[in-house]
């Protein structure tokens, strides 16, 4: 079991995260009329967000999230698990998703911010 990171661990993943949403996701969703939320980060390094704007009626949201999003957020050290709300897809999707495209994104960017 992981334990729960202090603060000053919580504070650089978080700055880390904000990073990549800001410089990332952001631009390229705001295209589209959209916008994503951080709404927590846990101390388990758990990333939660939501879609705002036109994002959240958008039927490809899932795939936004899955391959976009998440691949964006999941290589930031310190993040175990990336939830987007009104997002429902199984493990056994997510985990395809991470065979098929791990490493690669359909946006614009590298996979992993520390490369």
């Amino acid at each position: 079991m992981k334990m729960a990171m202090g603060n000053n661990e919580l504070a650089h993943v978080l700055h880390a995260v904000e990073q990549v949403l800001e410089t990332q996701v952001r631009p390229l969703v705001k295209l589209h009329g959209g916008g994503v939320a951080l709404v927590n980060l846990t101390g388990n390094g758990v990333v939660e967000l939501e879609f705002e704007g036109a994002c959240r009626g958008c039927s490809l949201k899932s795939m936004t999230y899955a391959l976009g999003i998440r691949q964006k957020l999941l290589p930031v050290p310190g993040v175990t698990a990336v939830k987007m709300d009104g997002v429902r897809l199984s493990q056994a999707a997510l985990d395809r998703v991470e065979k098929y495209y791990g490493g690669l994104t359909p946006w614009v960017g590298i996979a992993s911010p520390t490369q």
